[in-house]
């Protein structure tokens, strides 16, 4: 049940998040939140990070449908045998189905967050979302019970 929570409350704040981007912030427009390193920046991308696959975005959708019906089998099995990544799993999905919604409703993505490093695409919430969870994952995938216990 956490984890169904955990997909709905990143679904919910990533919403919720871009919607108030899209209205403060107008379309190309930027604010300088931290001196010279960290900026709102209001963008459209069509494809994924650095536009990748923008000349193909029912491709983007279909590729992106498929990798989270995959993950949501994966985290029923993940819930079932009790396994840690359950929850990373669950945040991994949350932030992804955020992005998938928003690009299957308005063909693109609402990106506002950039911090000033060389070459750092622009990017939300969801995909905040998505580098934890997978870097969660890696972080307990050798994490194995003790069955002697």
């Amino acid at each position: 049940m956490k984890e169904a929570g955990m997909v709905a409350g990143i679904l919910g704040l990533d919403a919720v998040t871009k919607y108030l981007a899209a209205k403060k912030l107008p379309l190309g427009g930027r604010k300088e939140i931290v001196k010279n390193r960290f900026y709102l920046r209001h963008i459209k991308n069509a494809g994924m990070a650095y536009n990748l696959g923008e000349e193909h975005p029912k491709g983007v959708l279909a590729a992106t449908g498929a990798m989270i019906s995959y993950g949501f089998w994966k985290l029923f099995r993940l819930k079932r045998e009790k396994d840690p990544a359950a929850l990373w799993m669950a945040v991994l999905l949350g932030g992804a189905l955020g992005n998938f919604l928003e690009r299957l409703c308005f063909g693109r993505v609402t990106d506002f967050l950039y911090v000033k490093i060389k070459k750092a695409p622009i990017f939300n919430i969801a995909d905040v979302a998505i580098a934890l969870g997978a870097l969660g994952i890696l972080a307990v995938s050798g994490v194995k019970k003790d069955k002697s216990s």
